[in-house]
């Protein structure tokens, strides 16, 4: 190593000056946070941060459905196969995934407004599913949560008052929603 090598290098404790980061493209500096991390407190925290929103994601979308049991939904990543079955619906459902989604997520606004309630479980759509997904126990599972909120006052009137104009209610579920808007 030369002379003018050594005085080129940074010294033990020296702090890196803007002009001291290697040159990426000329006139810009490749700023390197490792280097002087005790002097950007903001880095370590901004990690918390998004480790915090991964676990709360990884929280939402896969712990939640395991706990109320309807682990199948995870599965889903909607490529929308089951939407051949558009025409072979017997109640003329149009949107499975959005159903297997809505159960996921716990949304019954979703699973209303897109059928779910409708829903006979007759299994035509789980024949178009590439995931192989137990469809219609999926859609079973989310039923019954649906009805459980719309007994306990979970649901908003409005929505449920737009399902029954809509025509989205089907026979098993029309007695628990008729209580609901009394």
């Amino acid at each position: 190593m030369s002379d003018s090598d050594k005085d080129n290098r940074p010294k033990i404790g020296h702090k890196r000056q803007d002009t001291d980061q290697p040159m990426v493209l000329p006139g810009i500096h490749r700023y390197q946070f490792f280097t002087n991390l005790k002097d950007r407190g903001w880095t370590r925290n901004l990690d918390r941060v998004a480790l915090f929103g991964i676990v709360a994601g990884l929280l939402a979308t896969i712990i939640k459905p395991l706990l109320r049991g309807n682990p199948a939904t995870i599965y889903c990543y909607e490529c929308r196969a089951c939407y051949a079955t558009q025409d072979r619906c017997p109640v003329g459902i149009t949107y499975q995934a959005e159903l297997a989604v809505a159960g996921r997520v716990l949304d019954y606004d979703r699973f209303i407004r897109n059928g779910g309630l409708k829903c006979i479980r007759c299994g035509n759509c789980q024949s178009y599913c590439v995931q192989y997904l137990p469809l219609p126990q999926m859609f079973g599972t989310m039923q019954e949560d649906t009805r459980m909120a719309i007994r306990s006052g979970i649901l908003p009137r409005y929505t449920l008052d737009r399902a029954m104009k809509m025509g989205l209610i089907g026979k098993d579920f029309i007695d628990d929603v008729v209580k609901a808007l009394a």
